[in-house]
């Protein structure tokens, strides 16, 4: 992290170097335009990546961290914190950063056991199994839409529902997430949310119909695989014709005098 801050203390001017002394650590995910550090994370192959690798913890995603993310705010933190005369442990500031993300996938693993007993999450009433599903159908869906399930269009099927109504279950239904209902597909041995849905649909149309559920025929939708072939070679990319202007200035120069660095109302959707 030595080398690391003496070559940005080079590369970056006087004018970049005062702008990032006034950055609080919560800016370091809007910076842009520090590219001499996106070079040292080219790839697993390159050394400073190899370096810091043991400090990233997989569990760091949970917090909306990427691996690569992990090593940046690392490497902007360590320079910071140089540029102030502070202290800086690698070891003590990856282990902080791990224990946020412990602390965030402990707190979603208890709300996911909640929710697997849960009858309602978020206001959602969540059936407990397909004959369930059907009332809950019946209550919410009107007689237009039940007659289209009835009599799905010949050219679509009910597959005209899958991003419509299949949408709202999977979402509302926590079939993703993990609730009741699906604790109770996967014991049938489904365990794909579009195949979840999916079976919802086709179960409540032929209720509509007046047929019998019948669970034990309920069987997951299977694809077949196709048989293992030798992956192409990867194609040869002309990196340098995706370069951005910016890029290309500063591989002339070397030099950065001056980086993004948006504030997070600058991201706010409207």
């Amino acid at each position: 992290m030595a080398e690391a801050n003496a070559q940005l203390d080079k590369t970056l001017t006087a004018k970049a170097r005062a702008k990032f002394k006034a950055l609080q650590e919560s800016d370091f995910e809007n910076i842009s335009g520090l590219f001499i550090v996106g070079e040292w994370d080219d790839g697993d192959s390159s050394r400073f990546v190899k370096f810091l690798r043991p400090y990233v913890n997989p569990k760091q995603q949970t917090w909306g961290y990427l691996d690569w993310q992990v090593r940046q705010h690392l490497i902007y933190l360590s320079y910071l914190r140089h540029l102030n005369n502070q202290p800086f442990d690698l070891a003590k500031e990856a282990g902080r950063m791990d224990a946020k993300a412990d602390s965030v996938a402990q707190a979603d693993e208890r709300r996911r056991q909640r929710n697997l007993l849960a009858d309602s999450i978020n206001g959602v009433y969540i059936p407990k199994n397909l004959k369930d599903s059907f009332a809950r159908l019946d209550k919410l869906l009107s007689d237009t839409l039940k007659q289209q399930l009835r009599y799905p269009d010949p050219a679509y099927g009910l597959a005209a529902f899958h991003f419509g109504l299949g949408l709202w279950m999977r979402n509302s239904w926590q079939l993703w997430g993990g609730s009741r209902l699906q604790q109770y597909f996967v014991g049938l041995g489904v365990h794909h949310p579009d195949d979840m849905s999916g079976i919802i649909l086709r179960s409540y149309s032929a209720y509509l119909n007046g047929k019998e559920l019948d669970e034990k025929s309920i069987r997951p939708l299977t694809i077949d695989e196709p048989a293992p072939t030798a992956p192409p070679p990867p194609p040869v990319i002309d990196r340098k014709k995706y370069y951005t202007k910016e890029y290309r200035r500063f591989l002339r120069k070397r030099k950065i005098d001056d980086f993004a660095s948006l504030p997070p109302e600058a991201y706010a959707e409207y």
